[in-house]
């Protein structure tokens, strides 16, 4: 076998991918527009409550930085095969696709909202009941205790950003029973191997990423900002590597309409990728 053939042809792969991703990087940098340069000069605050758009706190203006990540998506059949060969995850489990549900034995309860994150993160540390739970964190923000269904969502995250993505969550169920809310079950998928591409960036912040989504007339008047998020998401697959970047995820609802709508903008580049699919690249 040529080995000397097989490196040229990984590192020429990779070369590529890198040439790819400062593509994107690049044009999305040079494509950035905005709707009116004198609006520029009005504090984003100003003409948010002109609008009557209204938030709680205030908007940061602080640069974070982040990076290109990618991962790979684990095999949760074979994980899921080891565990129960330790005698770990006790309890009915199945796998479809990534994905992996589980069955809870029972037991683990939420009295109250101010002891959620503390229950659920107890919950994840335990080898009997979760796979590779010390790597998710509770999110508070995807998480509903109210209504009929109430459901609790952690995932993993990389240098203290989380993961906002399919790919890399854990979606709990709970159920009333007594006046306490019940770990029922979860579903679960999980990305291996995650690795910088590039090294740190600068990124947006939180108030040019609302800004961009106001010029951009996305988030409506008379409504309120719920929430904002600085999370990793998947842009790009290469074969069976993921490529993930910073994003800032912004929740709103409308006064008239009680939908809670969440837009997504590139923390890169600062341009809205709410609806992108996610791109797919063969390598040669």
């Amino acid at each position: 076998m040529d080995f000397k053939r097989i490196e040229w042809i990984f590192f020429l792969a990779f070369l590529g991918l890198n040439v790819f991703l400062f593509n994107i990087y690049s044009e999305a940098r040079s494509e950035q527009q905005n709707v009116s340069q004198s609006n520029q000069t009005i504090p984003i605050e100003q003409r948010l409550d002109t609008e009557d758009i209204r938030f709680s706190g205030e908007l940061s203006d602080e640069s974070l930085s982040g990076y290109y990540l990618s991962g790979e998506q684990t095999d949760m059949a074979a994980a899921l095969k080891e565990a129960q060969a330790a005698d770990n995850l006790n309890g009915e489990t199945t796998v479809k696709g990534q994905q992996l549900t589980h069955v809870s034995s029972g037991g683990f309860y939420i009295s109250d909202d101010a002891q959620a994150e503390e229950t659920v993160n107890g919950y994840l540390e335990r080898a009997d009941q979760v796979l590779y739970g010390n790597e998710y964190q509770y999110i508070s923000n995807l998480s509903s205790l109210e209504g009929v269904h109430p459901t609790v969502v952690a995932a993993q995250s990389y240098e203290g950003i989380p993961f906002n993505d399919s790919s890399s969550r854990m979606d709990i169920t709970l159920e009333n029973t007594d006046n306490l809310l019940q770990i029922t079950k979860y579903s679960q998928t999980h990305i291996s191997s995650i690795t910088p591409l590039r090294e740190r960036m600068t990124i947006y912040s939180e108030k040019e990423a609302v800004n961009t989504l106001y010029l951009n007339n996305k988030l409506p008047s008379h409504s309120t900002i719920l929430w904002t998020e600085l999370a990793y998401t998947m842009i790009l697959k290469v074969r069976d590597k993921n490529v993930y970047i910073p994003a800032w995820f912004v929740a709103f609802k409308s006064d008239n309409d009680d939908t809670v709508q969440i837009e997504t903008v590139n923390a890169f580049s600062n341009r809205i990728i709410t609806n992108n699919a996610v791109q797919k690249v063969e390598n040669p």
